[in-house]
């Protein structure tokens, strides 16, 4: 349990420290009540005045109760408290089980409160040390309660006028002397008795690492899914985490991308600060994942302030294309937006490029064995690029392929002619790499 603890996050320590806080406070909640019921039960079992013996002990185990959680030392917690107060508690039930009541007229032989069945009670304070999350402070609390009873029995043993009873097959033939005798101690009763405790504490110390494994992995999962949600959209990462291989093998397969980046974004840094340049791509690219993931977008990377997205990506869909050119106009508005918001504040207005394109790519982890990107390449993305650098020369703030566009209409989308009435066709480019020019469609 302790190498697994060591390779658990801090993050993930800190909040079983914190489950084990608040376990300890549950189990002393769920003493609380269990006293209460016990309490009335010993009112109920034991005449007057006998039972005014066992209620002042009550109180002892409502102080071993509150004790692990009060015990601090400059605001945190004493741990070795912690398994101090299970001793405490099978010693002071021990005792007050075993030795005399002066409370009863008549005194019961010690052999015979071996045969009581009051072992019983200390189950309770097992079952309450499960709700700590603790393992190791359940097994240790099955320990003291068979180390405590085995040292009664022991003592009770010792007794001169004790009679000590060895199982073999003739005892058990004739088992009618074997509750006559009043001095008599029964060895194979207290095997039972330890054995049981010992069990059981290990049964749910199990019970309680398997609990805690769950929550290591549920937490893993919320962690994994955390870091799908920052490229991929949220209907996606639902898909994504369903899947054994979200990813896929290397495949080509047509997807729409989107490159959009800041125009003179030199110029705007060299008037800024270092942590004011971070605060403004923070949250410019902020805004940016906000429009792609609303528009079934995933983010495949940031290039200093350019952001790359992609449409169809790692599943391609019935709307890749149209879905691209709505984010694009998306993200023009919420740029012109927060740009107003900035001007307001006194700050300059940022303008952005974007360049959308449609086509084959190629899909698959690139990188070395320590580390793996899943990445999109091709000359699509290529084109996309130039496209947004196109935006420059060509006064427009989206400049969109023809073969998106073309896309985009054989997808038949609902409301694709209002995406498509805000661009108007440029002339064709002439982009490096590329041997024919590449019709565009402009947006201002």
């Amino acid at each position: 349990m302790r190498d697994a603890a060591t390779r658990r996050p801090a993050r993930l320590e800190a909040a079983f420290a914190a489950e084990v806080e608040r376990g300890l406070r549950l189990a002393a909640r769920v003493r609380m009540v269990a006293l209460a019921v016990i309490g009335i039960w010993v009112v109920y079992e034991n005449p007057w005045p006998e039972f005014l013996y066992q209620l002042p002990a009550l109180g002892l185990f409502v102080l071993f109760s509150w004790l692990p959680l009060v015990a601090r030392r400059e605001g945190r917690p004493v741990v070795w408290v912690r398994y101090l107060c299970p001793l405490l508690d099978t010693a002071l039930f021990t005792m007050l089980v075993m030795l005399p009541n002066p409370l009863e007229p008549n005194v019961v032989p010690p052999q015979l409160r071996l045969r009581f069945g009051n072992e019983i009670y200390l189950f309770t304070f097992l079952v309450a040390s499960a709700f700590t999350y603790s393992p190791l402070l359940v097994l240790w609390t099955g320990v003291c309660a068979a180390a405590t009873w085995s040292a009664a029995t022991l003592a009770v043993v010792l007794l001169p006028e004790s009679v000590v009873s060895i199982p073999t097959h003739a005892v058990h033939a004739d088992p009618v002397w074997r509750a006559i005798d009043p001095q008599r101690v029964y060895v194979e009763v207290w095997g039972r008795q330890v054995i049981v405790f010992l069990v059981a504490a290990g049964a749910l110390a199990v019970l309680v690492e398997r609990a805690r494994r769950l929550v290591e992995r549920q937490a893993s999962a919320e962690r994994e899914r955390a870091n799908l949600s920052r490229y991929f959209s949220p209907n996606l990462v639902d898909e994504l985490a369903q899947t054994d291989q979200p990813l896929g093998p290397t495949r080509q397969q047509r997807v729409a991308v989107l490159f959009a980046d800041v125009v003179g974004f030199t110029r705007l840094a060299e008037a800024l600060s270092p942590d004011a340049v971070i605060a403004l791509l923070r949250e410019l690219h902020g805004r940016m994942q906000g429009v792609v993931f609303a528009h079934h977008g995933t983010v495949d990377k940031y290039i200093g302030d350019a952001m790359m997205a992609t449409f169809g990506t790692p599943v391609a869909g019935p709307r890749d294309a149209s879905d691209a050119l709505a984010a694009a106009l998306a993200l023009r508005d919420a740029v012109a937006a927060w740009n107003e918001d900035r001007v307001a504040r006194g700050q300059a207005p940022v303008r952005v490029g974007i360049g959308v394109h449609h086509g084959p790519v190629v899909l698959g982890d690139i990188g070395g064995a320590s580390r793996l990107e899943f990445a999109v390449l091709g000359d699509t993305v290529n084109v996309a690029s130039r496209l947004e650098h196109a935006t420059r020369t060509l006064d427009a703030t989206i400049v969109a392929s023809d073969a998106v566009v073309r896309a985009a209409r054989d997808e038949q989308r609902d409301g694709l002619d209002a995406v498509l009435a805000a661009f108007t066709p440029g002339p064709a480019q002439a982009l490096p790499g590329r041997t024919e020019p590449v019709a565009v469609w402009l947006a201002r």
